[in-house]
């Protein structure tokens, strides 16, 4: 595995037992815009086989994706006849900076229907081998917590505001835990693109 910035692996191996969790750990700076995990083919493959999940977790957020959501023996296909697990690497992107912000304010997310709680953050899945890439599609079982802003009321409503790759926005209905000290607020059925934790204006 090899990950940027401040990428680190924590958990071991997972074992035989279905839905063991594959933790990675990336130590995303707070100057960095953005941060990349990679992961060999064949390990997904196996983490597929054991039915594990995958879950990268920053300071900007955390998001769990089930191995064989990736389809990674669709995508040796895809790359033509022949082509082994091990050639394949599957890169896992987060981002924070302008751009992401740049993309849901000038889409129907800034057309003044939400009010936006934190920074967006962006999340995409990357699957190559040499010099082609692709992009997994129907990634729909993402799940993601964000950590809640500083003094917001407890009994404001909170969603997360999804731009997905094709640019549809969705609201995802969020609740609020507590992880690792950190109150975040958490949705499920996400897949790649950007998120923000929002409200409608006038909702409480």
């Amino acid at each position: 595995m090899q990950a940027k910035p401040g990428g680190e692996y924590n958990g071991g191996q997972p074992s035989s037992f279905s839905n063991a969790v594959w933790d990675v750990h990336v130590n995303l700076p707070q100057q960095a815009e953005n941060a990349s995990v990679s992961i060999a083919g064949d390990m997904i493959g196996l983490l597929r086989l054991w039915e594990a999940f995958i879950e990268l977790d920053t300071w900007a957020g955390s998001f769990r994706i089930p191995a064989g959501q990736i389809g990674i023996g669709a995508a040796a296909g895809q790359f033509g006849p022949g082509v082994r697990l091990s050639e394949m690497t599957v890169s896992f992107e987060i981002s924070m900076g302008r751009k992401e912000r740049d993309a849901l304010l000038t889409g129907e997310a800034g057309a003044g229907r939400y009010l936006l709680l934190s920074e967006p953050v962006g999340f995409g899945v990357t699957v190559s081998c040499g010099d082609q890439k692709m992009k997994p599609e129907d990634l729909q079982a993402i799940e993601l917590a964000l950590p809640l802003p500083d003094g917001l009321e407890p009994d404001r409503a909170i969603n997360v505001l999804m731009l997905d790759r094709k640019g549809s926005v969705r609201l995802l209905p969020a609740g609020r835990i507590s992880r690792k000290g950190r109150m975040m607020a958490a949705a499920n059925g996400a897949g790649d693109g950007i998120f923000v934790l929002a409200c409608k204006r006038g909702e409480r």
